[in-house]
């Protein structure tokens, strides 16, 4: 974007954690919703709002790479690697980001899943990518892993009973985020693996969500059933709904100010939405401000400035 104003990158950056939180916010509202039936329609809006565009390119002979390289030319191994990742992107990431919602809340469940996300995919992307792992890197990654593992203490209180059910539904919620960020790392890589041979993210992005459609609608349909899917209130399907076109929207916005800014600069802004999940949990929630908490977002937040400063990491990307 050439002579573009110096504000439209962080804008859209900050735009960007703004609407993931909102996204986070929405799905939130969701927690008494099978979780499998939240990720199904949050997958939706992006094959409703990608399909038809991409259509369009390809029906008026648009010159861009989502065009010069077709769906047909992604080879069989590289199509079934990415939807494979989708897959898991969507029944481990979406899924059990959701029910570890339901379990630890907004503000515990953003930190972990962002921690163990940003390891995971340091971790997958030297295996898979060759990326180097620097001592930065490595010293951001045990802070992060610290955090992780500070968030998923269960807090100390006089009730032993209390604090057996709270123990256990604490390390279950954090189970859960954890899988949720390991399943987004696996994506991330899998994604910057498949955008090396010069596809779209458009494009990907739209056969993510479409393997998301199929799939969780399918499963959806055979586990609920649909007498089970009919009785969802309509407020829960506008929250569900409103989730999938801001995670969209969100990442539209991530898009366009990594091509204003550079990756660092992107990685610190969007880090800004762990303080806001924080504060939206405890304001819009009634989430308690705990010390474990406070230490663990304060750690999450060390872990980040360490890795953002001179890391030419690419940003990892959620679905």
């Amino acid at each position: 974007m050439p002579n573009s104003p110096m504000w439209l990158g962080p804008a859209c950056g900050l735009a960007s954690a703004v609407l993931y939180t909102l996204t986070n916010i929405a799905l939130r509202k969701c927690v008494d919703v099978d979780p499998y039936l939240v990720s199904a329609v949050k997958a939706a809006p992006t094959v409703a709002v990608l399909g038809p565009l991409l259509c369009w390119n390809r029906w008026v002979g648009s010159s861009t790479a989502a065009t010069e390289r077709p769906f047909e030319q992604l080879t069989a191994l590289r199509l079934g690697r990415f939807i494979g990742a989708s897959f898991l992107a969507q029944f481990f990431g979406n899924a059990a980001f959701q029910k570890a919602l339901g379990y630890i809340g907004l503000a515990a469940s953003v930190p972990i899943t962002l921690g163990v996300l940003i390891v995971g995919g340091a971790i997958f992307g030297a295996i898979l990518l060759g990326e180097a792992v620097s001592r930065r890197k490595i010293i951001a990654m045990i802070t992060l892993i610290v955090a992780v593992v500070v968030l998923s203490l269960p807090e100390t209180t006089a009730n032993e009973t209390t604090v057996s059910r709270s123990a256990a539904e604490i390390l279950t919620g954090s189970l859960w985020a954890a899988l949720s960020g390991l399943a987004y790392s696996l994506f991330g890589v899998t994604m910057r693996m498949t955008l090396q041979h010069g596809f779209r993210s458009n494009v990907l992005m739209f056969v993510s969500g479409l393997t998301g459609v199929i799939t969780l609608w399918s499963y959806c349909a055979v586990m609920l059933g649909w007498n089970t899917i009919s009785r969802t209130s309509p407020d829960q399907w506008l929250a569900m709904t409103a989730a999938g076109f801001l995670n969209f929207s969100a990442f539209v916005a991530i898009t366009a100010s990594l091509r204003l800014l550079p990756v660092v600069a992107v990685n610190l802004i969007n880090a800004s939405q762990v303080a806001m999940a924080a504060v939206a949990g405890v304001i819009l929630f009634s989430e308690p401000i705990t010390f474990r908490l406070a230490v663990g977002i304060g750690l999450t937040f060390i872990g980040l400035i360490i890795l953002a400063r001179r890391t030419r990491a690419p940003l990892v990307i959620t679905d």
